[in-house]
């Protein structure tokens, strides 16, 4: 069940007080992820690379609480589970919207990614679904033709946003490991440095199947 966080006993509320008031409360960091497990457990079981690191993104992302807090007029509401929303790409270049529910279990959540690609493939235009618009989802997208050092969003200052973004790039290898560019953005009064590099850790850790 999601449930309303209790303000008042919250170690962060001065930081949350501070920060939700800027006119840009998000903030983010360029890091690299290690996929040489990773990439190597996916070819064995014959899995799609992108469903594998998505799943296991999602799951991290899960457990980390920070990660699940979105606020809600005047409220932080700590949703139980988030999701994937994340962008497919088309052949015409173009690009949709989708929603992926989350599930620990890896093949009933690449079940619903595989729907969710086959119907972008058999449309057109944004597909602007209601995984756009839930709060209680993670912004996914995926830049696999370069790896990056540096990346901005398009964002709407007239709606109030606090979902993370997190953006992943092209595989590359450098001394014989493979290795992948992750952007992650939060809101600065629900999250900090501190927990971007625990979501990583335990990210990294599920991407090398332990």
């Amino acid at each position: 069940m999601d449930k309303i966080l209790d303000q008042s006993n919250w170690n962060r509320k001065e930081h949350f007080d501070f920060f939700k008031e800027f006119d840009e409360p998000f903030f983010g960091i360029v890091t690299e992820i290690d996929c040489t497990k990773a990439y190597l457990i996916s070819k064995k079981q014959e899995l799609s690379f992108f469903a594998y690191y998505l799943h296991k993104s999602t799951c991290a992302i899960n457990r980390v609480e920070e990660m699940r807090y979105r606020i809600i007029d005047n409220d932080i509401i700590i949703h139980n589970q988030i999701h994937a929303s994340t962008t497919i790409g088309r052949d015409d270049g173009t690009f949709a919207f989708t929603f992926v529910p989350f599930n620990l279990d890896f093949d009933v959540f690449n079940e619903s990614l595989k729907a969710e690609v086959k119907s972008v493939q058999s449309s057109s235009g944004l597909r602007l679904i209601e995984g756009d618009t839930r709060r209680d989802v993670i912004h996914y997208s995926s830049i696999p033709w370069n790896s990056f050092s540096g990346l901005t969003h398009a964002r709407n200052y007239k709606i109030k946003d606090s979902c993370p973004k997190i953006t992943f790039g092209k595989m590359f290898s450098n001394d014989g490991i493979d290795k992948m560019n992750v952007a992650i953005y939060v809101h600065h009064g629900l999250a900090d440095g501190f927990h971007i590099s625990k979501y990583l850790e335990i990210f990294q850790s599920l991407m090398d199947g332990e």
